[in-house]
Parts: structure tokens; C-alpha cells; sequence
């Protein structure tokens, strides 16, 4: 298990899903605090439409 230094939870590196969840910055296209963050990063702004985090 790797505890994961954006949202402090643990995952497996085993899991090829979570390690791209953990790790991989998101390209959201917009200004707002998640972009290049990796998809675990909950993104509060009332501005932010990436909704899919």
C-alpha cells in the first residue's frame, strides 16, 4: 500500500486504476485548483466545472 500525498489515502500500486487515479494529473482545460492535480484531488470552487472528480 502507497498513502497517496494529495488526498492521504492509501491505495494499492498494484492496481494499475488507482495508481492513475492517485498520480496522474488531470488536464481540466480551465483555471481552477484541480488542474494538474491527479483525479483524487476534490476540487471545492464554485467555478470549477470538473464535475467529474
Amino acid at each position: 500500500m502507497t498513502t497517496c500525498r494529495t488526498c492521504h489515502q492509501d491505495y494499492d500500486e498494484t492496481d494499475e486504476e488507482a495508481v492513475k487515479r492517485h498520480t496522474e494529473p488531470v488536464d481540466c482545460e480551465q483555471s481552477c485548483r484541480c488542474r494538474s492535480k491527479p483525479r483524487c484531488y476534490i476540487c471545492h470552487g464554485s467555478f470549477c466545472v470538473c464535475n467529474s472528480h
